[in-house]
């Protein structure tokens, strides 16, 4: 498991990167302008220092960049106190988060070929595939984009920045598979709404503000379109 990154922060399974859409420099620009705060992320994370791929800022290794990680391990004895039993297995958990152009089935075989290609002859290596979905991107010089990106301007009175995100909702690249069209994503909660939490909350500015949002993007789409 530990070679499956190495010390660059770059995962090192064989043509792992082939497909990744490069972000352009005009791209990292524009995400660049995004406010951060790294030392107050890490304070609120609890954690000393950030890893990732290198020659990436910390919030283009969260987005634009594809990641690995090790979920959980576990083997042999787990109980109470110590016992010197010798492990007849282990187990992990491995999930990867992908990015455009790479494809689910085809990053699945990529790393269980490599990591079946990592274990000694006296290990036998089972992998069960979990659910995966596909990445996607929508382009930002559509009408729809850009009725978007004015209707918040209108609302919110600042230009909003065309940021990237890691999180992802599967279905919305199999409306572009399937339909053939893109999806636009007008997210009006905060980082500090703690999403997916037994604490997850939204304010009611937000609320408001979408609300008022969504007329103008009609509007302005309408007006795009003609």
């Amino acid at each position: 498991i530990s070679k499956l990154i190495d010390e660059k922060g770059k995962i090192t399974i064989p043509g792992f990167y082939d497909d990744v859409l490069e972000a352009t420099p005009e791209e990292r620009a524009a995400m660049a302008k995004a406010p951060f705060d790294l030392e107050a992320w890490k304070k609120d994370l609890g954690i000393e220092e950030v890893q990732g791929e290198e020659g990436y800022t910390t919030m283009e290794r969260v987005s634009i960049r594809p990641s690995l990680d090790c979920n959980g391990i576990w083997g042999g004895y787990i109980g109470e106190g110590s016992k010197t039993v010798l492990p007849s297995w282990a187990k992990a958990k491995i999930s990867m988060r992908l990015v455009p152009h790479q494809r689910s089935e085809k990053v699945y075989d990529q790393f269980e070929n490599y990591f079946r290609s990592l274990a000694p002859k006296s290990v036998k290596v089972d992998v069960t595939r979990m659910h995966g979905g596909e990445p996607g991107v929508t382009p930002i010089d559509t009408p729809e984009y850009k009725a978007a990106h004015k209707a918040m301007a209108t609302t919110f009175g600042k230009e909003p920045i065309p940021k990237r995100e890691g999180g992802y909702i599967p279905i919305v690249s199999l409306f572009k598979d399937v339909l053939d069209v893109d999806s636009i994503l007008m997210g009006f909660g905060l980082n500090s709404d703690d999403i997916h939490s037994p604490n997850e909350h939204y304010g009611l500015f937000n609320f408001y503000k979408g609300i008022e949002t969504i007329p103008y993007y009609y509007q302005y789409y309408a007006e795009l379109k003609k």
